[in-house]
């Protein structure tokens, strides 16, 4: 078995990044399900067979990724967010003693809480589970509390059975093919097959013809880069060859991919009937194929099975994520947010800034028990905040973005971007440390994400941890191989800070474009290369962008965040003497 693993120290100090061992071993304290090459799938037919991320707690069933607890008829028993994310917390080591500070810097991020919490949250929990003895929440006195996990059950063999249809034989091919693929390669960590996922075509007829937009095709990557015994390329640069007239074998070169993953939607406003092939890249093969025809709402739900058929035939563990049916207002906020993501990383600029304000304000408006309009709008507001693009009361600016990211986490707490916007809304109040939590929690629920993996290399840098920083953004360009702005640009800052500054010089110029908001950090550049004419031009661009920004402001922002020592005064000097006004 393969995992892609992180930087060693970024592993040592962040243990929430180690990519998981054997089907033996755990996973982020998680045990997992092993799925045997046996020719047969597993299915989960019925409420009584859990899923591999489930476990039996008493006469309770409890979902060890959300903290979600059933009674034995399947229905979801009521328990406050807090509650479940103590369960989560527990189930991430079980039958270890867990602290309750433990527990409050995990649920609350070490925030301030009353004393008696985490003593409600597992009050709640035993009455959900029906340890009135306390047999399987355990307290453990002056200490904290610990999960007691039942024995491993055997496989039952009623979980299997065969599908006899053309699908699942195309899938056990497949199984055949990428299990020779790991038998015969060395276990080496860096050696996983990598997997793109290209944008579907969209054959829907008007008025639907891009309703769904690219949902299906980043649901499919979201949920294959729960799987760590693959790497997956991120949407950002697989998502560069829509309608490309390149062959498979040119664009995984490009990407540095083993197989490629394509395929179609098509949406009459009731039904969608996805499509869906992999190739391997090196022959252009199609080792696999399937077509799968659901009704709206199942929507997630089909994207799962994809992806489960794809783990499967890797012959690897099965990391199965909480079952959340998406509706038609939730997809509809998710298109929002989609375009107003792409809207900007394509141009970064105040006009499309306050595109997406508005349109935000709008989802959040028409879908209020979405989360995507709510963690949009975070993370526009901080945006709009550090690059002084929005005007108003900044106080309550700040307080509203936390607020918005907060809610956002609430309304999903397994959506990797909301972990994101609260990261950024923590980082840009200051509580940068509270950040890093976050962002793990986002990279944990997605590991592709290059754009969570820049929110925690961004705070490394802020705090002074360069070299971790500079080896998360290392693990970004793998999974992000055509290499977006944004990562050119921290990494340039990473390498500034740390005083390498011909370098930092060469990486900034490695981007094919930057937008002008990065001439700050040019001109910082520049100037460590005691280069002061390009410094000044650098400083000028983006003074002609942006009038209003002087050292002092810079200095306002800057403090409550930048704790690297010396670093914020570095940059201030840098600043001034490249021509931003004092005042």
């Amino acid at each position: 078995m393969r995992s892609i693993k992180y930087p060693p120290s970024v592993q040592r100090n962040y243990p929430l990044l180690v990519a998981a061992g054997p089907p033996s071993e755990k996973s982020n304290g998680r045990p997992l399900m092993t799925v045997g090459l046996e020719g047969q799938c597993l299915w989960f037919a019925k409420r009584n067979n859990l899923k591999s991320s489930e476990i039996r707690l008493g006469a309770a069933v409890a979902d060890r990724s959300t903290g979600r607890v059933y009674d034995s008829e399947g229905k979801e028993i009521e328990l406050r967010h807090q509650s479940r994310e103590v369960l989560v917390s527990l189930a991430k080591n079980p039958g270890q003693t867990v602290t309750r500070q433990a527990l409050i810097n995990d649920v609350w991020s070490g925030r301030a809480v009353a004393a008696d919490s985490v003593a409600q949250c597992i009050a709640e929990i035993r009455r959900a589970l029906g340890d009135a003895e306390k047999r399987i929440v355990e307290t453990v006195p002056r200490e904290g509390y610990r999960l007691v996990m039942p024995e491993p059950d055997a496989a039952p063999a009623a979980f299997r059975y065969w599908l006899g249809s053309l699908p699942v034989a195309a899938a056990l091919v497949f199984v055949a093919v990428i299990g020779a693929y790991f038998l015969t390669r060395p276990d080496d960590a860096t050696d996983a097959p990598v997997v793109a996922v290209l944008p579907f075509e969209d054959f829907s007829n008007e008025p639907h013809k891009g309703y769904l937009s690219d949902a299906i095709s980043e649901n499919i990557i979201t949920a294959l880069a729960r799987f760590p015994q693959m790497a997956v390329i991120s949407r950002r640069s697989s998502f560069q060859f829509r309608e490309s007239p390149q062959g498979v074998s040119e664009i995984a070169e490009a990407l540095g991919a083993d197989f490629i993953l394509e395929g179609s939607q098509q949406f009459n406003g009731e039904r969608l009937t996805i499509t869906t092939q992999l190739i391997d890249s090196a022959t252009e093969t199609h080792i696999w194929a399937d077509e799968i025809d659901v009704p709206l709402e199942a929507m997630l739900k089909a994207n799962n099975d994809i992806s489960r058929m794809i783990a499967k035939a890797v012959g690897t563990t099965v990391i199965d994520t909480a079952g959340a049916s998406m509706t038609a207002g939730d997809v509809s906020a998710l298109m929002i947010s989609n375009a107003a993501q792409s809207r900007i990383m394509r141009s970064f600029t105040r006009e499309n800034l306050l595109i997406n304000i508005e349109e935000q304000e709008k989802s959040m408006r028409d879908y209020p028990e979405s989360a995507w309009g709510f963690l949009g709008q975070a993370i526009s507001l901080r945006i709009g905040l550090q690059y002084g693009w929005i005007e108003g009361d900044e106080a309550a600016l700040r307080e509203r973005m936390h607020e918005l990211a907060r809610r956002g986490v609430q309304l999903d707490p397994n959506n990797f971007l909301a972990y994101h916007a609260l990261g950024r809304a923590l980082m840009f109040n200051g509580e940068v440390e509270d950040a890093t939590h976050a962002f793990l929690r986002g990279i944990e629920l997605n590991p592709s994400s290059t754009i969570v993996g820049n929110g925690l290399a961004v705070a490394l840098i802020y705090l002074g941890k360069t070299d971790e920083a500079l080896e998360v953004l290392a693990q970004m360009e793998r999974i992000d191989p055509l290499k977006h702005f944004d990562l050119y640009w921290n990494k340039a800052w990473a390498l500034w800070q740390d005083g390498d500054c011909s370098a930092a010089l060469n990486a900034f110029k490695a981007a094919p474009s930057m937008p002008i908001a990065a001439n700050k950090l040019l001109a910082a550049i520049h100037y460590c290369n005691g280069d002061e004419d390009e410094a000044a031009r650098a400083m000028a661009a983006y003074l002609a962008e942006n009038p209003d920004w002087t050292v002092s402001r810079v200095r306002d922002i800057e403090t409550r965040i930048w704790t690297a020592p010396g670093a914020l005064d570095r940059w201030l000097v840098a600043m001034e003497a490249s021509g931003m006004p004092l005042q």
